[in-house]
């Protein structure tokens, strides 16, 4: 049943993402959520809502996930993602797979986006 939930929260996370829905997002996500993207910049929960979920700056055409893994321990989760995205960021468009890593933590019995990275997979 965990893994349902896992997958389901990581596909809603996506849908929120994509959509733009800075609420939604901002709802499923920790107050001490920190993230470091595939060019190594670090970002916390209000400056990754600015650069990745807001479509005054990011128009989002895709973020499939081609796999999904997690690793449940507690109160911990761990989900390992392959994504392919698509997106125009400012006047840049960019299409490429990422290998994610995602942490939630529970609270309160609600799991949240703890944070992540990610990296950029070299398909040359």
């Amino acid at each position: 049943m965990e893994t349902l939930n896992m997958k389901q929260l990581s596909d809603d996370r996506s849908a929120h993402q994509v959509a733009g829905d800075l609420d939604a997002m901002r709802a499923l996500m920790h107050d001490s959520f920190r993230y470091v993207d595939s060019s190594g910049r670090q970002f916390d929960k209000e400056t990754f809502l600015d650069q990745f979920v807001d479509p005054t700056a990011i128009q989002w055409i895709a973020q499939d996930t081609v796999t999904f893994d997690e690793t449940v321990r507690g109160d911990l989760a761990v989900v390992q993602l392959l994504l392919e995205e698509k997106f125009i960021l400012g006047t840049n468009a960019y299409e490429g797979r990422f290998w994610m890593l995602h942490l939630y933590v529970k609270e309160d019995g609600v799991w949240l986006w703890q944070g992540g990275q990610a990296t950029m997979i070299n398909e040359g």
